[in-house]
Formats: C-alpha cells, structure tokens, sequence
C-alpha cells in the first residue's frame, strides 16, 4: 500500500488496491484513511464503492510488493544480521547483541520506524523473546501504538490480553475457539492439550451446522493450537529461515554524521578489519569469506563479498580484497552504518617466525593471496590451478580447477610418482590437431609434415612411445550415458608418440593414432587408415 501511494495518490484520500478473485474484484490492501472508514481486505470492490463512491483505487501488483518487501528486508540487516520476510505485510529481526548500538530496544524500535517514515512506509514495531511473541505484539497492539515491547522474561504476562488471532492459528481452530469463548491468549495458558483436544472434539459434536473433518483432524487442530502458544512462549522451537547466510562472526560501527567520501569509507573499513581480525585471532580462527555491507541513510544497502583460498586475519591482505570494489560504492546521501563479517571461518593456528622474521608459511600464502586477488578482480571461476588425474592418456592427466575452491587442489590420481622417463612437451594443445605426414616406413617416424598449412621437414626423431587406450572406462556406457555422467570414455586407437625436430630448431610430439595391417597381433587394434596428428610443442 504504501508502494502505491508515493505513485502521486492524494494522502487525505481513502484508497484501496484491487486483486481479481472467486467473486470478482477484491480489495486486497487499504491505506490508513480507508482503514478508518471500516474498509479491510478481502472485501469485494463493489461494496466498498457502495459505501464509498468516491473512492480511490490502484491494481494490486503481488510481485512488485514482494520485491519491495525483500529490499526493506535487506536493508534491516543494520538492526540485525538473520531477518526475513513475514507473510505478504511484515519482517522479523533477531536484533540479540545490537540494541545497546541504538540506546536500547526502544531506541532501535524508533530508528526502525523513523527510516520506514523516510521510505514511505508506516511500520508497527514488536520486540520479544520469541519470533512468535513479537509477531503477536507488532500486529495487536493498542490503537495508536507503534512500539509494543515485552520485557525480557515477561513474555507469558505481556501476551496474556491479546487476541487468540495472533498465534497465527489455522482459520477453523479461530472460529472453534471463538465458539468455545476463548479469545485471549492468556485463557489458554492452564488449559492441557487434552482437555483442548476433547473440548473441540464435544463442540464439534454439539450439531453446530454440518461437523467437518474427523476426530484425528480435531486433535491435530488442538495441537495447532498449543504448537503454537508454546512458541511464542519459547518452549517449543521455532525455527526461522533468513533471508541471508548470517555471518558466524560479525563487528560493526556505527557513524551518525554518515561517510560520503572514499577515504572516510577506506578509514572506517580499515578500523572494522583491525577489529574483525583481532576477534578472529582471540578465537583462535580465520576468515575464508567475509562480507562488507554499507547502509545508506535513505535505507538502500551495498554490500562486497570476498573470499580466500586460506583461512585469513590479515587486515591488510582482507583490505586489500575490498579496497577495489569499495572505490565502486555510491554512498549517495551518506553511509551511517558499516557491519563486517565472516560468512564461513576455518581454524587458524598462529605461524612460526622465522629468524629472518618470515613466516614459516610465507610463500604459501603469497601465493593464496595472489590467488585471492586475482579472484577477487576477475571472479572465483576464472582462476583455475592444474590438478592430477589418474589417467596415462596425456590430454586427460591433469584436469582444471578453480584455484580458490580449496586450500590446495585434490588429486584425484592414487598411484605413487613414478618417474616418467619419455619426454613431455611444454605446450599440450587442447585437442590433438591433425597433420599431413610423409613417411619413410608405413609404421616410422615422419620425414615431412604440414601442420597449419606449413610444411616441415623433419631432422631427427626419437620413438615412438605407445600408448594404449584404456579399455576399463566406460564399460557399459553409451555415448549418450557418457556425456550425461562427465565420465568421458577413453581414446579408441593405440598412438605412437614420436618427438620430432624440423630444420628450424622446432620440436613436436606428434602421434600416430592407430597401427597398420600385419604391426599388431590383436585384430582389434589394427586399422587400415591410421592418422596422425599434433599434440604438444617442446620449449
């Protein structure tokens, strides 16, 4: 509603946005002043014209209303770090550990409801121990309340006057307990789940209208019913899904004159990272992807993810990965409030000095951290490092992984390091490229080649080295399974690699794939055309 009104509706006119439905239009939100008029949701369209023929109306548009709610959900991340959307209308923050930043509960309550004001929005404010008990006491509070808090430990007593409606109970278990006269929370306090169970059973029994459901539909309505009490009182979970991954650890600062310019920003960061690290180093711990999140005053967030290949603690090297992107920040009209956190943390024990005063793990983590910032500019999944696989076929021996993905890349080849006496090139081409190939003998090494429409003439040779397929993968696999699973079959025909120079200085690992009629003694291995193709390049 409050959408739709900052689109030029005039604010001293009832207005109401409209949905199509079962029954024709119907009124699915009222502003304030419609609201006053006895105009609620759910109401069909022409009688609220009926009573109110002057009366203004917008489309309801569902999804541009969940957007917007995301955005304030977002943006709330500055009174806590796990919050989410509530139903179509409202959030819910866990604000434990942040109150004393706004001088109190009630101080972050007024915050909250001033920046709301800001966007356009009227918001009602509950705070309590459990989700559920603030649910209640943000939507049933006195008329003309904003801030309904309950004070820490006195949940029962704060909830006992309200309304049954706002343990958001199924629609069948209100109207039973309307029946049953039981309309404030507190009147369920000492009634035991049975006692419930049989009262709703005996009331559906008394010939009110036609009885629905079965007697196990009944039960489970009473269990509804108290599922719900004992979490708004906090003895059964209720369990929240945020909107975020929260950080494991999290510091913040807070600057009511707001930051506008890059080195007030650069400074403030460069605090909050001195301070992050020293809490990750008193727990003994390092960060493998923290989060900078930047609040506006207008109630917009910015954020900058960044991640490292090994847990870290380093102010410098974390500033370092923010510091590009934080240069890309509009602050706009100010930045009043900064949070850093760890998204993911790994043990980190301290490092040995050395007596040239190095770190032991110096050049390890060089190297992790040139990873990190080549990462970090590029992005994760354009940084890749080579690791083993257990395979003898040469273009499927190593395979690419994304460098920043883990501490070091697995191995996925099990065999021990045997030395590999033939020569391997430099450069391995992707794919073998076919060649043109003069031989001396059918199954010699080349005289003369043309590769790339240039013709060679070989010098010297050395081989062949054969390499066999192997048989073992794929068995049982079709090309179509095959490209489905990733487990790609192995070559087809035997190669013999020969090492080559032309009269140029040049050398080659060429191969010829495939054996001629009368070289092999397995019929199988034998193929009357073999070809011959480039795969590598020496230095």
């Amino acid at each position: 509603m409050a959408r739709a009104e900052r689109g030029a509706i005039p604010p001293d006119r009832p207005c109401v946005l409209v949905e199509s439905g079962a029954h024709g239009l119907t009124v699915s939100a009222v502003n304030l002043l419609a609201r006053q008029e006895g105009l609620r949701p759910g109401l069909r369209l022409a009688d609220a014209r009926a009573a109110f023929p002057d009366l203004t109306t917008r489309p309801a548009e569902p999804a541009r209303d969940r957007t917007a709610l995301v955005a304030l959900a977002t943006a709330a991340g500055r009174y806590g770090p796990s919050r989410n959307t509530e139903e179509e209308d409202g959030l819910w923050v866990d604000i434990t550990g942040v109150a004393h930043l706004f001088g109190g509960e009630h101080g972050l309550a007024t915050d909250l409801i001033a920046r709301c004001a800001r966007a356009g929005y009227t918001a009602l404010v509950g705070i309590a121990d459990t989700p559920g008990a603030a649910y209640v006491m943000a939507r049933y509070q006195p008329r003309g309340a904003r801030i309904a808090i309950a004070p820490a430990g006195q949940t029962k007593r704060a909830l006992a006057d309200l309304p049954v409606a706002g343990l958001r109970l199924d629609a069948r278990a209100l109207v039973l307990l309307r029946r049953l006269g039981l309309g404030r929370i507190g009147q369920l306090y000492g009634l035991p789940r049975i006692a419930l169970a049989r009262r709703f059973r005996d009331e559906k029994a008394k010939g009110h209208g036609t009885a629905r459901g079965t007697a196990r539909a009944r039960e489970d309505l009473a269990h509804g019913v108290v599922l719900r009490l004992d979490q708004a009182l906090g003895t059964a979970a209720d369990p929240r899904a945020p909107l975020l991954t929260p950080p494991v650890r999290l510091v913040r600062s807070v600057h009511p004159e707001g930051l506008v310019t890059h080195e007030g920003l650069m400074s403030a960061t460069e605090a909050l990272a001195e301070t992050f690290c020293r809490n990750l180093g008193a727990r003994g711990e390092g960060a493998r992807r923290v989060q900078l999140c930047l609040y506006r005053v207008d109630g917009t967030v910015a954020d900058i993810t960044a991640g490292t290949r090994l847990p870290c603690r380093e102010p410098g090297h974390l500033m370092r990965l923010v510091a590009e992107k934080l240069g890309q920040i509009d602050a706009g009209f100010g930045i009043d409030m900064l949070t850093l956190g760890a998204v993911q943390v790994e043990a980190l024990a301290d490092t040995q000095t050395r007596l040239d005063g190095r770190a032991a793990d110096s050049g390890q983590r060089a190297t992790a951290h040139l990873i990190d910032r080549l990462a970090n500019r590029l992005g994760a999944g354009r940084v890749f490092q080579l690791a083993r696989f257990s395979s003898h076929i040469p273009e499927r021996a190593q395979v690419r992984r994304i460098a920043s993905a883990s501490q070091t890349p697995r191995d996925d080849a099990q065999l021990p390091n045997l030395p590999i006496k033939a020569a391997r090139p430099a450069f391995l081409l992707t794919s073998p490229e076919p060649i043109d190939v003069v031989a001396e003998l059918p199954d010699g090494p080349p005289a003369r080649f043309r590769w790339r429409r240039v013709s060679r003439r070989v010098l010297r040779a050395a081989g062949p080295e054969r390499i066999a397929p192997e048989w073992w993968r794929g068995i049982g696999q079709d090309n179509m399974t095959a490209e489905m699973t990733g487990i790609e079959k192995s070559i087809r025909r035997i190669r013999d690699y020969y090492e080559v120079e032309d009269e140029h200085g040049g050398r080659y690992w060429v191969f010829r794939a495939g054996l001629y009629p009368g070289a092999a003694e397995d019929a199988e291995t034998v193929d009357s055309q073999p070809a011959w193709f480039m795969h590598g390049l020496f230095g």
